[in-house]
C-alpha cells in the first residue's frame, strides 16, 4: 500500500470513549468558570431537555441544530481555552481513547497515511482531540461566529449523509483510490461514508452495526 491513502474516522465512541458535545456541555456547565454566569441556569434547563428528547426517534438534525443555539452569546475565546482544560483533566483520568482504534490509527500515521477526524461536534471542542492525536484535518460542524461570540446559527452540519457530503468536497479533485482507504465508525450513521471505502473498520458493538460487519465481512474492533 502506498502513502496515497486516507483514514477517515468518526470521533464519538469510535476514537474517543464518549460523546464530546454531551460530555464537554456537562463539563462546561456545571464544572468550568463558566457556571458562575448569571445565564447558566437557562442554559442548563435546555441542556437537559434537549438530552430528554434525544430518543431513538428523534429528528436528531433538529435536537443537533437545538444544541447548537445554546451556545449564542458566549465567547469563543473561553470556551476554547475551557475545552483545552477539559481535555487536560480527561487525559489525566486516563480513560479517554478507545485503544484499540486510537493505536491502529496512529500506526495508519506512521506509514503515511493522512487522518482525517469527521464529527457532528465542533472545532473548537475538538481541536485539542485533532491536535493530539496528529490528525491532518477535521470535518465537522461549524458555528458561526461575529465580534469573538457565537451566534448560535450552525454554518455547516455534519451528520447522518451529511458526513458523506462533507468528505466529498474535501476528497474532489485529489483522485484519492478510496479503495484503499479506511474508515472507522460504531454507528449506522456513519455507514454513509464506511461504506464508501476498501477498508471498513466497526468500532464497538452495536448490534446493527455487528449485523453489517457481519454480512460483508468487515472487521470489528472493541470499544473499550
Amino acid at each position: 500500500m502506498t502513502n496515497k491513502y486516507i483514514v477517515f474516522s468518526d470521533v464519538d465512541e469510535t476514537l474517543i470513549r464518549f460523546k464530546s458535545m454531551i460530555t464537554f456541555m456537562d463539563y462546561f456547565l456545571y464544572e468550568s468558570p463558566y457556571a458562575a454566569n448569571p445565564s447558566v441556569d437557562q442554559k442548563r434547563k435546555e441542556f437537559q431537555a434537549i438530552k430528554d428528547g434525544n430518543t431513538p426517534t428523534a429528528d436528531r438534525v433538529a435536537l443537533n441544530r437545538r444544541f447548537y443555539e445554546m451556545f449564542a452569546g458566549i465567547s469563543q475565546a473561553e470556551l476554547r481555552e475551557i475545552a483545552r482544560t477539559w481535555m487536560q483533566d480527561l487525559m489525566a483520568r486516563g480513560d479517554m481513547f478507545v485503544q484499540a482504534a486510537y493505536s491502529e490509527q496512529q500506526e495508519h500515521r506512521k506509514r503515511g497515511a493522512e487522518l482525517v477526524l469527521v464529527s457532528g461536534s465542533f472545532e473548537d471542542i475538538l481541536g485539542p482531540i485533532r491536535e493530539y492525536v496528529g490528525a491532518d484535518r477535521l470535518i465537522c460542524s461549524e458555528l458561526e461566529v461575529k465580534d469573538g461570540v457565537y451566534t448560535g446559527r450552525l454554518l455547516q452540519q455534519v451528520i447522518g449523509d451529511g458526513k458523506w457530503d462533507a468528505i466529498l468536497r474535501y476528497i474532489d479533485g485529489r483522485g484519492i483510490p478510496l479503495d484503499s482507504c479506511f474508515a472507522y465508525g460504531d454507528h449506522v450513521s456513519d455507514l454513509c461514508f464506511m461504506e464508501k471505502v476498501g477498508n471498513p473498520v466497526v468500532v464497538g458493538d452495536s448490534p446493527g452495526m455487528l449485523e453489517v460487519a457481519r454480512k460483508r465481512n468487515w472487521r470489528v474492533l472493541a470499544g473499550h
